[in-house]
């Protein structure tokens, strides 16, 4: 993998990450097409992930900064505890069926498919008037779930994170930033996982993928920041359901493409 890869693959997850359109299904399909592409499991994606996070950090820094060391903080903390553990026994089940899947164009396709009708259906949910202080444990656990889930490739965690949390009746754009921020722990614990789960291999992988990680992460980061601009936007003015105009068509395309190719 050359670092013009690795810039292409970070800005495109950065880009799909928080866009309602599967930043794994893209990163699969993408990785397809590159001639030779390999990882110990899904270890460099994971760090394209890191590199998304770092930038939901940044982009609430006045928000986590506020939270600090109060007992709303305190509370936000453990709602965040409580959806990562929740992600975590879904992900976790699903994660043999799931890394499969990445080199599979027909599932992928199909995933695509569901996420972009789950992005239309957010056309229709109001959302509600729970905020960052009236949040409970079962709406956040529900909202905890459906990112497990999105461990599939080409089902987007934000698209379903933030359908859920409409569905549950977050205000629309507490719904977007809670999305935003359970991600990062999950994030965290998958990247401890995946060098934990390769310490062999890793023993042995030359110097050019760590640098191939460090500027995919760079760039997932900076596109990532932008990204989240857009769907914060997107969700509070209610054109959200528009992303499924783009996912749909993607997902059917790609289950042609891959029948032909079958």
């Amino acid at each position: 993998m050359s670092v013009v890869h690795a810039v292409v693959l970070g800005i495109l997850q950065g880009l799909t990450e928080f866009l309602p359109v599967s930043s794994s299904g893209h990163l699969a399909l993408a990785q397809m097409m590159i001639p030779g592409f390999s990882q110990p499991g899904v270890l460099f994606d994971a760090m394209l992930h890191v590199g998304t996070a770092s930038a939901v950090v940044w982009f609430e820094r006045r928000r986590i900064v506020r939270w600090a060391g109060t007992r709303g903080g305190r509370r936000l903390l453990g709602l965040l505890v409580f959806g990562t553990l929740a992600t975590a026994v879904v992900g976790f089940t699903l994660r043999g069926v799931a890394t499969d899947a990445f080199h599979k164009s027909l599932w992928v396709g199909m995933a695509l498919i569901v996420t972009g009708t789950v992005v239309a259906i957010t056309r229709f949910l109001a959302g509600g008037h729970h905020g960052e202080e009236s949040t409970g444990w079962k709406q956040v656990l529900v909202v905890g779930l459906a990112q497990g889930i999105a461990v599939f490739p080409g089902l987007s965690r934000s698209g379903l994170t933030i359908a859920a949390g409409l569905g549950v009746g977050l205000e629309r754009s507490w719904a977007a930033r809670f999305s935003f921020l359970l991600g990062v722990p999950a994030i965290a614990g998958a990247t401890v996982f995946e060098l934990a789960s390769n310490s062999t291999e890793l023993a042995s992988t030359a110097p050019a993928f760590w640098v191939a990680c460090a500027v995919g992460m760079l760039a997932a980061g900076l596109s990532g920041y932008l990204a989240l601009r857009v769907v914060l936007w997107a969700v509070s003015d209610r054109v959200f359901h528009r992303f499924s105009l783009y996912c749909i068509p993607l997902g059917i395309l790609v289950v042609v493409m891959s029948s032909r190719i079958s």
